[in-house]
């Protein structure tokens, strides 16, 4: 019997004379399948591989997690928490935490360098058209943790951000040096949006350009250091002293002057929290005056302390070198003469005046945690929100993008489809091959079942034979297909419109479990859909066989 099969598995396999419709079918499946497995490895690459880079870039400009506060809007310009918090040190150490990093939005207006000037001729006359280019943008403020592995290459002239010192310097795209005519090296106008003041212009300089190809982000995101939009944000408060020129009796008269917050103020000189802002003392005093500010946000039954936002100290030394009255004849004789920024000559001495540094660097537009791996998302999301405070949030990628990750999310639909219509198509051939090799050999299916051979043997030897020409199928596609993945990965030889793609090149996700998944589901199909033409052999009658030609 083993000498039966043996010699049916040799004439099955094409090592002896086929026939002539055998051949043809076998060689148009194994293309098939060869065809078949790489341009499945292929697309699940590269579907997979748009993916991980349209995400990758969406983090780069906004990070896995947001941490801002809890009456953040969907608006372009950042409301204020606290630097300190006690969730940052903790959260840090956890080996799932790439990096924490704070930040602030402000939007503005940037002004192109110089005017255009358009020159038409109509009706035999000169027109010249002279205007200006503007652009809406969102200005990021960031600090020196910030971490800059996106952009690493992503510049394609000048450098990221020098924190050495505090500086003007902006990293803007190429669209809006394109589009507004800056370089490298220039200065450049940005105005900014006040409710109260109206727009504030200041000027940066440009110390890079970066190009991402998400022209959608590119567009709208321009990088500066942090402290710039603390101050252009009013956030905290900022206290400066002054000595007014004129008495009040015997008594000189310090004043403080009070900026940003919500601009209702009040001071302490010592004796608690109070509306006045003005201190009287006489020359006789040599000691340090210590002065409190801090604003209060208006409520329905009057004015209450802000929770939100952090006390300026100044304070004022008074060095007396003589002793005398304040009058107006001594001030007619005598005026106040300013000596510096900082001190003042009085007629009994000088005055020291150390004004308040502000507490607007205390304060951030939200908090930006970067993961190792974006399979930990949903959870590290559950565990930050249950350590920050009550009046905090977290808000997700996923949920600031909910239209691109949607649309990201929607690929996976066309993986299916592509999977499953390959599958098919390999199936149909192979079955084919399988009915045809059948057909062929009923008459040596016949005489094997007159020698005694069983249904389930039969079967087996032409699903061996089918699984060899599967095998060979398979291992030729691999090559094909992973050797395609690895060029095109090193190379970037097939290159995208970065206008419609956002991206440059073609990604690719080579994926070792992607493949494993891809060669098992396969071979899993197509043993299952063998066993059904498998069947006819057990219908096959040993006399009709032998006599079929």
């Amino acid at each position: 019997m083993n000498t039966e099969l043996f010699i049916a598995r040799k004439i099955i396999s094409g090592r002896e004379r086929s026939n002539r419709l055998t051949k043809p079918i076998v060689v148009i499946s194994l293309i098939s399948i060869i065809l078949g497995i790489a341009f499945m490895i292929v697309s699940v690459a590269v579907v997979t591989g748009f993916q991980n880079g349209i995400r990758e870039k969406v983090i780069g400009f906004g990070a896995h997690i947001q941490v801002t506060n809890f009456d953040e809007n969907s608006s372009m310009e950042s409301s204020p928490v606290l630097m300190e918090q006690l969730f940052y040190p903790e959260l840090n150490e956890d080996p799932r935490v790439k990096n924490i990093q704070v930040y602030a939005f402000k939007p503005a207006i940037l002004q192109s360098r110089q005017d255009s000037v358009k020159i038409q001729l109509a009706n035999n006359k000169d027109t010249v058209e002279s205007r200006q280019d503007i652009l809406g943008v969102r200005f990021k403020g960031v600090d020196a943790g910030y971490d800059w592995s996106f952009f690493e290459d992503k510049l394609v002239d000048g450098r990221i951000l020098d924190f050495s010192s505090e500086n003007d310097e902006v990293l803007i795209s190429k669209y809006m040096a394109d589009m507004l005519g800056y370089k490298v090296g220039e200065e450049l106008d940005a105005f900014f949006i006040h409710d109260d003041t109206g727009p504030k212009k200041r000027k940066f300089t440009v110390c890079g350009i970066y190009r991402t190809g998400f022209e959608e982000f590119d567009k709208q995101f321009i990088y500066t250091q942090l402290h710039h939009l603390q101050l252009l944000n009013n956030w905290g408060v900022q206290t400066n002293l002054t000595v007014l020129d004129t008495c009040i009796g015997d008594y000189f008269v310090l004043q403080a002057k009070t900026h940003h917050g919500t601009g209702a103020y009040r001071y302490d000189w010592g004796n608690g929290y109070k509306e006045n802002s003005y201190y009287l003392f006489t020359g006789e005093l040599n000691d340090k005056i210590r002065l409190v500010s801090t604003d209060f946000e208006l409520e329905i039954y009057g004015l209450s302390p802000n929770p939100k936002s952090l006390p300026d100290t100044a304070t004022a030394k008074i060095v007396v070198e003589q002793s005398c009255t304040c009058s107006e004849e001594l001030l007619k004789q005598k005026p106040i003469r300013y000596l510096s920024e900082n001190e003042i000559q009085m007629p009994f001495g000088k005055l020291k005046i150390e004004n308040g540094k502000g507490s607007h660097g205390y304060y951030v537009g939200g908090f930006e945690i970067i993961l190792k791996n974006w399979s930990d998302l949903a959870e590290m999301d559950d565990i930050i929100y249950n350590e920050i405070p009550v009046d905090m949030k977290t808000t997700k990628i996923t949920a600031v993008y909910p239209e691109i990750f949607k649309w990201l999310k929607f690929l996976n639909i066309d993986i299916i489809i592509i999977l499953v219509l390959i599958l098919l198509v390999s199936v149909i051939n192979m079955v084919t091959t399988l009915l045809v090799m059948i057909l062929e050999k009923t008459n040596m299916i016949g005489i094997l079942k007159a020698l005694g051979a069983t249904d389930a043997s039969i079967r087996k030897v032409f699903i061996y034979n089918a699984f060899y020409l599967l095998s060979r199928g398979l291992i030729i596609g691999n090559i094909l297909g992973i050797g395609l993945v690895i060029l095109q990965q090193q190379t970037g030889f097939v290159s995208l419109n970065p206008d419609i793609y956002y991206l440059d090149t073609v990604p690719v996700n080579f994926n070792l479990w992607h493949i494993l998944l891809i060669n098992l589901l396969t071979i899993v199909v197509c043993f299952l859909t063998l066993l059904l033409p498998g069947t006819i052999i057990t219908r096959i009658s040993p006399v009709k066989a032998i006599r079929f030609n």
